[in-house]
C-alpha cells in the first residue's frame, strides 16, 4: 500500500486546477526529522505464505516480459533512489545509504515497516539460485532514503498543536520535499516515491516546497521521478482516499476531468514532472483500489505480488491472517525499474524523454487514455526496442511568476535598460505534455 503523509496546503475553492510551481520555495538539502521521533510500535516483517512456490517467475515478471527485456538492458549502473520506509540491506537487495528523515543521523538502511525493502526489491532485486524472483532492473544501484514510518511518531512534547504543518507520524510533505532534493543532489537518475498524501479539495496543505523539489529534480538535475497513484484504502487527511470520478463526456472542455476531482493525491498530481502510476490486475484491468485522477501516466502490476526480504515473500501480517502484497507502491516501483532499464539503454535521453518513451510505448486503452490507468500498462520490451519519436527535452510546467527586482538608485552613467518580468504564468521550456499527446499504439 502507498503510505499516507499528513500535511496541510493552501486551499482551493471549487474545481481543482493543475498545480503551479514556485521554484523559489525549494527546500534546503538537509537530512533528519523536523522534530525528535521515537518508535511506538514493533517492526513488521513480510513472509512467505504456507505452500507458496517461487520456482516460476511471478505473474508480474511475465506481464512485464522481464526475461526478454533483460536481453536489452538490466539497468546496469543506474542509481535509483528509493524514498520510502528504508531498506534492510541483504545480498539480493544491496542498497546504499542515502539518509534518514525519521531518526537523526540515520543512514536509511533500516526498514521497520516491511515496505521500502519490498519496493526496492521490485525495482532492482538480484536473482537467486533457488527461485525466479528478480527485480525489473537487477543491474541498477539502489539508494535508500528513509522518509516515513508508521512505527515512529513525534515525541508528544515536541508537537505544536497550533501548527497544522506538523504531523505526529514520521514523514511529512516537507520532509519528502527535502528528501527529493537530497536524492537529486546525490546523483539519482531515477527517484521512486511510493508514498502519497490524499487531500480533499477543500483541505489546506502547503505543498510549495514539494512542487519546487520535484521541478528541481527533473528540470535542474535530470532525474526521472516516479510516484504511486495511491490506494483508495489509504488514510489521508480527514479519512480514506475517496476515488475521483472520470471526465464527464458532456463537457469536452474538461476532457481530463479536473473539474470532477474530489481528492488531490500528492506528489502524483505533479504530472508531467512526475510519472504517476496506477495498479493493474493480472488481466491488465485497473485494480479496484487504484486511485484515479487527471494526472495518471501509466499503470503496472499491483496485486498478488512477490518481493524479497531477503528471500522470496508474498504476504504481510494482518489482523485476520496473511495479507497479499498489493498496492500502487509496487506498481510505481516496477515503472521506476523500467525507467532504469531505459536510462541504461539510452543514456543520452533526458529525464523527460525517458518518461515520454515509457508513456508512448505503454499498452494504450481503447480511448488512448483514462483517469485510472493513464496511457495503460507499461511494456518494458517496447520501451527498450520501439522506434519512437524523440520527446521534448523538458516538460512544460506552469510556474509562479517572478516579481521584478525593486528599483535601485544608480549613478548617472547614461541610459539604463530594465528587464521587467511580465505578470502571468510562465512555461519553463518548450515541448509537449503527456496528457494530450497523440497515442503511438492501440490496445493489443
Amino acid at each position: 500500500m502507498a503510505l499516507a503523509l499528513v500535511s496541510v496546503w493552501p486551499g482551493v475553492a471549487g474545481a481543482v486546477e493543475p498545480p503551479v510551481i514556485d521554484p523559489g520555495a525549494l527546500p534546503p538539502d538537509t537530512t533528519g526529522p523536523e522534530m525528535p521521533m521515537e518508535q511506538r510500535q514493533p517492526c513488521m516483517e513480510a513472509f512467505a505464505k504456507e505452500g507458496s512456490q517461487f520456482g516460476d517467475p511471478p505473474w508480474s515478471a511475465d506481464f512485464l516480459r522481464l526475461d526478454e527485456a533483460h536481453k536489452w538492458s538490466r539497468g546496469d549502473g543506474v542509481l535509483v533512489a528509493v524514498i520510502d520506509t528504508g531498506v534492510n540491506v541483504s545480498e539480493r537487495v544491496p542498497a546504499e545509504p542515502g539518509g534518514d528523515y525519521v531518526v537523526a543521523n540515520g543512514d536509511g538502511l533500516s526498514d521497520c515497516d516491511a515496505h521500502g525493502t519490498l519496493v526496492a526489491s521490485a525495482i532492482a532485486g538480484r536473482p537467486g539460485p533457488d527461485d525466479r524472483v528478480v527485480g525489473v532492473a537487477p543491474g541498477a544501484r539502489l539508494l535508500s532514503i528513509r522518509n516515513t514510518s508508521k512505527m515512529f511518531s513525534a515525541k508528544a512534547t515536541e508537537v505544536d498543536p497550533n501548527d497544522p504543518n506538523q504531523s505526529k507520524p514520521a514523514g511529512s510533505v516537507r520532509t519528502l520535499a527535502r528528501a527529493i532534493v537530497h536524492a537529486a543532489n546525490l546523483g539519482a537518475r531515477v527517484i521512486n516515491i511510493s508514498e502519497t498524501a490524499c487531500l480533499k479539495v477543500a483541505d489546506r496543505v502547503d505543498q510549495a516546497s514539494l512542487g519546487a523539489a520535484v521541478r528541481y529534480a527533473v528540470v535542474d538535475k535530470d532525474a526521472v521521478v516516479v510516484a504511486a497513484a495511491g490506494n483508495t484504502s489509504d488514510e489521508g487527511l480527514g479519512g480514506s482516499c475517496a476515488q475521483n470520478p472520470g471526465p464527464v463526456a458532456s463537457d469536452p472542455g474538461d476532457r481530463l476531468g479536473w473539474k470532477e476531482v474530489k481528492t488531490v493525491v500528492t506528489p502524483a498530481w505533479y504530472a508531467p514532472l512526475v510519472l504517476s502510476v496506477g495498479a493493474t490486475k493480472r488481466d491488465g484491468a485497473a485494480a479496484d483500489f487504484s486511485m484515479g485522477g487527471p494526472w495518471l501516466g501509466v499503470a503496472a502490476p499491483g496485486v498478488e505480488l512477490v518481493g524479497l526480504a531477503p528471500g522470496p515473500v508474498d504476504a504481510l501480517p494482518g489482523k485476520e491472517g496473511p495479507v497479499n502484497l498489493e498496492g500502487t507502491s509496487y506498481s510505481s516501483a516496477f515503472v521506476a525499474g523500467v525507467a532504469a532499464l531505459v536510462r541504461a539503454k539510452f543514456p543520452g535521453l533526458t529525464a523527460n524523454q525517458v518518461m515520454d518513451r515509457i508513456v508512448r510505448t505503454a499498452r494504450h486503452p481503447g480511448t488512448g487514455w483514462n483517469n485510472i490507468e493513464g496511457f495503460g500498462p507499461v511494456d518494458a520490451v517496447a520501451a527498450l526496442t520501439w522506434d519512437v519519436p524523440l520527446g521534448p527535452q523538458l516538460p512544460v510546467v506552469a510556474v509562479k511568476k517572478l516579481d521584478p527586482p525593486p528599483p535601485r538608485v544608480v549613478a548617472d552613467r547614461g541610459p539604463v535598460t530594465w528587464v521587467v518580468v511580465v505578470a502571468g504564468v510562465l512555461a519553463l521550456a518548450s515541448g509537449g505534455v503527456w496528457l494530450g499527446r497523440k497515442a503511438v499504439r492501440s490496445e493489443r
